[in-house]
Order: structure tokens, then C-alpha cells, then sequence
């Protein structure tokens, strides 16, 4: 049987795009702290530049997490063999037989998976906003944009354990 492997969905891609903007805007507050302005009392700079100067770092700060939260995600799957799961983060890889697994629990986004030893919880990487409406992003399944469910309703089918929903 050929490995399943699902990895974080295309718009994760947004991550990377907001860590630009971040960055270049810490960039610009940056370059208003080096500028000199005659204007206004030594009292009022001061307080401009450290309102500026925190405002960059901020900026900084963001940029850094989205990049962090994106290389994250990009280098995370999780895969399904024939006999097991194996859950991929950066260099470390987690076999869980199916054999293993005794509970899955899904309250909202979250499913919580009860192991021999252990556990396993299964959550979005990131969300898409729109208004009031908060959806987490999908997963490519082998190249091919399937929704978030999805892999919680696989791994389901291959332990043939039912998803308590709470």
C-alpha cells in the first residue's frame, strides 16, 4: 500500500507573506528612529522615539513568529502506512501503530488520541478569518487540497475506533 501523507494546506503559504510585511514594517519605524526631527520638545522625541523604537520590535517580533509558525508547518506531516501512523515534526518522526491507539475525542478543531502510552492531539496549524467565521486550514493529502477533517476521519477508519465527539 502506498504511504497517505498529509501536510498543512496551500495557504499556509499567507504566513510567509505577513512575516514580510512585519519585517518591512519594523524596517521603516526603524529608519523614523534614525531620522532627526527638529520639531517639538526634547520631551516629545524622547517619547515619539521609544513609541517607535517598541513599535519595531513588535514588528520584529511578529515577523519572527510567522516565519517560526510557517518553517514549522512546512516541515511537519503526518503519514499513513499500512500498519501505522507516523507523525513527522522537522527531523523527529513518532510511529504509532493503529494497534495502539484505545480513544479519539474531537471537541471543536482539537482531536485528543488516547495511545497504549501516551497521547497524540491533532489541531490546526493556522486558521482562515473571514468576519466571524474562523476555519483551520485543510491539508494537501498527496498533492490534492482536502479539508481538516479529513485526516481525523482517516486515522478513525484505519483503527476502526469510532470519534467521540464532545
Amino acid at each position: 500500500m502506498e504511504p497517505v501523507r498529509y501536510r498543512p494546506g496551500e495557504a499556509i503559504r499567507w504566513l510567509e507573506s505577513g512575516a514580510d510585511a512585519a519585517r518591512s514594517s519594523a524596517k521603516e519605524k526603524g529608519k523614523l528612529l534614525s531620522e532627526s526631527s527638529p520639531e517639538g520638545s526634547a520631551f516629545k522625541r524622547v517619547g515619539k522615539g521609544i513609541k517607535t523604537a517598541a513599535g519595531a520590535a513588535m514588528d520584529m517580533g511578529r515577523g519572527a513568529w510567522a516565519d517560526l509558525l510557517a518553517r514549522r508547518a512546512e516541515a511537519s506531516e503526518f503519514v499513513f502506512l499500512h500498519d501505522q501512523l507516523d507523525v513527522v515534526n522537522g527531523n523527529s518522526i513518532r510511529a504509532i501503530p493503529y494497534a495502539s491507539i484505545r480513544a479519539m475525542k474531537q471537541k471543536g478543531d482539537r482531536c485528543a488520541v488516547t495511545l497504549e502510552s501516551g497521547s497524540l492531539t491533532i489541531k490546526p496549524y493556522a486558521y482562515v478569518v473571514a468576519g466571524k467565521l474562523k476555519v483551520p486550514i485543510g491539508w494537501t493529502r498527496n498533492g490534492i487540497e482536502v479539508p481538516f477533517e479529513l485526516l481525523v476521519e482517516e486515522l478513525s477508519a484505519r483503527c476502526k475506533i469510532d470519534v467521540q465527539v464532545e
